[in-house]
């Protein structure tokens, strides 16, 4: 990544000068409506999701937390398409989603289980494109294209399995990204790997978020992470899941690990959000 002069503003400063002020401006790109899931039937069926409700709009980055076990991979499930939701529905622009979500993607905590080991890392960051319809070389360029914005044009030709577990998880967000998609959803993708690795690669989403402007939820425990990276932080409760609250994150961009998280806004916040998933923990009955 190149460093910027003084005299020369960062993607994520233009990113911020050209977004409207007030987020209520950007038009809604993915919506959640009454949303619920119910495994089961009967007396054996288990409501995951209660109703959920929230918005996502152009461009914004939302944090979701909530305490253990609350249902918030099945959440992302149901607003990608891969799983029907039981009550409600999800909206895309404003039209009712049926089926796989349009202009959604999604990366996985369990990156060694999404990359398929037999084949190399440019055929997987490949793999979601085909049968789209795009020509050989407009593939080659998406993918070469996607795995230089994550740091990783020189690994094309490895396997997964001769890299790292912080690279195995960038060529992850990389096959997210050659599908180009408007909303990116993120499920705990950086949950297994260690502290400093962990910073890096939410530095990188930090900059893929201001240079492409997409839409991302990202599902998290950490709640550092969810501060750090989110214009908004949706509180979820204990199962069955309804949103707590919704908490606004007025820290300045661009972040950093070191300055950003000294400042008494962020400690403020993290606070906050740390005594409302305690407070869910006190009331869950699995707890």
């Amino acid at each position: 990544m190149p460093i910027a002069t003084a005299s020369e503003p960062t993607s994520e400063q233009n990113s911020a000068a050209t977004a409207p002020r007030n987020a209520q401006e950007r038009p809604v790109v993915l919506e959640a409506r009454h949303l619920g899931v119910t495994y089961g039937r009967g007396r054996s069926a288990v409501t995951a999701i209660g109703d959920v409700s929230f918005q996502a709009r152009a461009g914004e980055f939302l944090s979701i937390v909530g305490p253990s076990g609350c249902g918030k991979t099945t959440l992302l499930k149901a607003l990608s398409g891969l799983l029907r939701p039981t009550t409600g529905e999800v909206r895309v622009n404003g039209t009712p989603a049926s089926g796989v979500t349009p202009g959604v993607a999604m990366v996985f905590q369990e990156y060694t289980r999404s990359l398929m080991p037999w084949q190399k890392v440019r055929a997987n960051v490949e793999f979601p494109l085909r049968g789209t319809g795009l020509p050989k070389r407009e593939l080659a360029a998406r993918a070469a294209k996607a795995l230089s914005e994550v740091g990783l044009a020189d690994v094309g030709d490895k396997y997964p399995w001769q890299l790292s577990g912080g690279m195995q998880q960038r060529v992850a967000i990389a096959r997210a990204l050659a599908f180009q998609p408007n909303v990116l959803l993120m499920d705990e993708p950086f949950a297994s790997l260690d502290a400093q690795v962990r910073g890096d690669l939410e530095d990188l989403l930090l900059h893929v978020h201001a240079r492409t402007g997409m839409t991302i939820i990202l599902v998290t425990h950490d709640i550092d992470e969810s501060v750090y990276l989110g214009d908004r932080v949706i509180a979820l409760s204990h199962r069955p899941t309804r949103v707590r609250t919704t908490i606004d994150v007025d820290l300045p961009r661009p972040r950093d690990q070191i300055h950003t998280k000294a400042l008494g806004g962020f400690i403020d916040l993290r606070t906050r959000v740390l005594e409302l998933i305690v407070a869910e923990r006190s009331v869950d009955p699995d707890s």
